[in-house]
């Protein structure tokens, strides 16, 4: 069972903090603030009262045991990144950080954490999309350039089999998930699926040809 740290229990360190202990991981949680450490002890294996900036601490507390860091300090950047810079140095090799700015983003990625969350501009960002084209229920940034969407098949779509939209060759796109809410089930599509108004089609492809796909009626 993998097991994690998290360090500053905001309000996105505590979401983390429920999110994983409900998929069954064991969970530490670390923060300075005694009220915050009470109020995520229903979720966490172990609630700590501590300063997790000074390195001693972070020994004695044991985070060189575990499978990955969470890092939540985003409101103090330089709490965040010393925190990142004794993470690194106890030989931590799976760090995840909480950040709120550009700059702040930079420093940490140069001190060398794993993964950069922007928990804000990453909910903005999702809901623009949304709000932009209604159809796009979800939206997944991969690597550079590329993202997976939610979306609901346009009014042209339904009625034609994959083979007749032929979206590989018309948008460069990839149909890799269908959801059917009728009957309720998740299944890998062939090219002679069907698609029905009720489907939800998760589609990955670089996101220019996601713009081109969301234009479709």
């Amino acid at each position: 069972m993998k097991n994690f740290v998290i360090i500053g229990l905001s309000t996105f360190g505590y979401y983390m903090a429920q999110f994983l202990s409900e998929r069954n991981f064991d969970v530490i949680a670390i923060d300075s603030d005694e009220g915050r450490v009470e109020a995520v002890k229903p979720y966490v294996t172990k609630g700590i009262i501590a300063d997790a900036r000074d390195m001693e601490t972070l020994k004695k507390l044991g985070v060189t045991e575990t499978d990955a860091v969470i890092v939540s300090l985003g409101e103090s950047i330089d709490a965040s990144l010393l925190v990142v810079l004794h993470l690194k140095e106890l030989g931590i090799e799976e760090i995840f950080v909480k950040v709120l700015t550009e700059d702040h983003a930079k420093i940490v990625n140069i001190i060398g954490a794993s993964e950069i969350v922007f928990p804000e501009r990453d909910s903005a960002f999702k809901l623009a999309q949304r709000i932009d084209n209604p159809n796009i229920l979800e939206y997944v940034p991969l690597t550079e350039g590329y993202s997976v969407i939610d979306l609901a098949p346009p009014e042209s779509f339904t009625g034609k089999t994959l083979r007749e939209l032929d979206l590989r060759n018309e948008y460069e796109v990839q149909v890799i998930i269908i959801k059917e809410m009728v009957p309720e089930r998740v299944i890998i599509p062939t090219a002679n699926h069907v698609v029905k108004d009720s489907d939800l089609l998760v589609v990955m492809g670089k996101n220019e040809d996601l713009e081109r796909l969301k234009k479709i009626e």
